[in-house]
């Protein structure tokens, strides 16, 4: 084969394109590597560093963030969409994993512009973002083989149970209530969490027509007079319990609420999918079967 001075210069540009590809796959690399002290933001984001065996870098995290047990006595930098710059600053994190939302976002950017790595995390609604979320943080926390093995984990469990409650002939209304302090209730409609969770325990979510979460008047909820109502075990204490619910005159004329057809699951489970995901999912399924109305 003859040699042709013109192909010289394709042959270099490939060279090149090839050692700038490695070089930054290489400072890539070094730079999660270097990631020793990790603040992360968001309940569901600390929850799979701890799954993915790098809990022991996380050196804070917000007040969302209340599990596993070691979470507890780590430092909080406060709720995670009121954050501070100088609380973030004065731990020294080299890597902030930030739940969607958090902020505000002027702090972030200041964070950022002092030179410290910020990865935003998309919201955990659904399977398509528990799994690029798990990749994300296992990308960050160079634990790609134990991402790829809890993403898929994750997901054939998920697909397990979609199997199983797909023909079912009827699936019970559930209306999620949250208490926020402010006035009314709050419900979650598509695109969150507890819909997911809903769904994939074969009840129908009866606020699905709204999206994310929502106030709600109390015409809406009379109206759709739901089967089942699911509220986190610290609303259903902090109200009371199911005899104060019945005393309310709002929920108290709920059939649901008159027959005792009040579900409830760990505040923990409820706002983020991930690694308990299906804990959640079976939960909820074991007491709308118990309870049928």
């Amino acid at each position: 084969m003859s040699f042709n001075p013109a192909h010289l210069p394709k042959f270099y540009k490939a060279i090149v394109a090839f050692v700038a590809c490695l070089l930054i796959a290489m400072i890539s690399k070094q730079a999660n590597a270097d990631a020793k002290r990790i603040i992360t933001l968001g309940g569901p984001v600390t929850e799979i560093v701890y799954a993915l065996e790098a809990g022991d870098k996380i050196v804070a995290t917000d007040t969302t963030s209340k599990y596993p047990a070691e979470v507890l006595g780590l430092p909080k930098v406060g709720y995670m969409r009121q954050l501070s710059a100088e609380g973030l600053l004065s731990l020294k994190p080299d890597l902030i994993l930030a739940l969607e939302g958090s902020g505000p976002s002027h702090v972030l950017e200041t964070i950022q512009a002092a030179g410290i790595k910020v990865v935003e995390i998309p919201e955990l609604v659904n399977t398509k973002s528990i799994v690029t979320g798990i990749d994300l943080i296992a990308a960050q926390t160079n634990k790609q083989a134990l991402g790829k093995s809890l993403s898929t984990a994750i997901s054939t469990q998920l697909q397990k149970q979609h199997t199983k409650i797909k023909d079912l002939p009827e699936k019970p209304s559930v209306l999620f209530l949250l208490n926020t302090g402010h006035g009314g209730p709050m419900t979650a409609g598509k695109n969150t969490a507890i819909d997911t969770i809903i769904t994939y325990s074969g009840g129908k979510n009866i606020a699905s027509d709204l999206e994310s979460f929502k106030p709600l008047a109390s015409e809406y909820i009379l109206g759709n007079n739901p089967d089942y109502i699911l509220m986190s075990d610290r609303f259903l204490a902090n109200s009371g319990g199911l005899k104060a619910l019945a005393k309310d005159p709002l929920l108290g004329k709920l059939s649901a609420v008159q027959n005792g057809r009040i579900v409830t699951l760990d505040g923990t489970l409820l706002f983020g999918l991930g690694p308990r995901t299906i804990d959640a999912v079976e939960t909820l399924s074991s007491q709308i079967k118990k309870q049928k109305p």
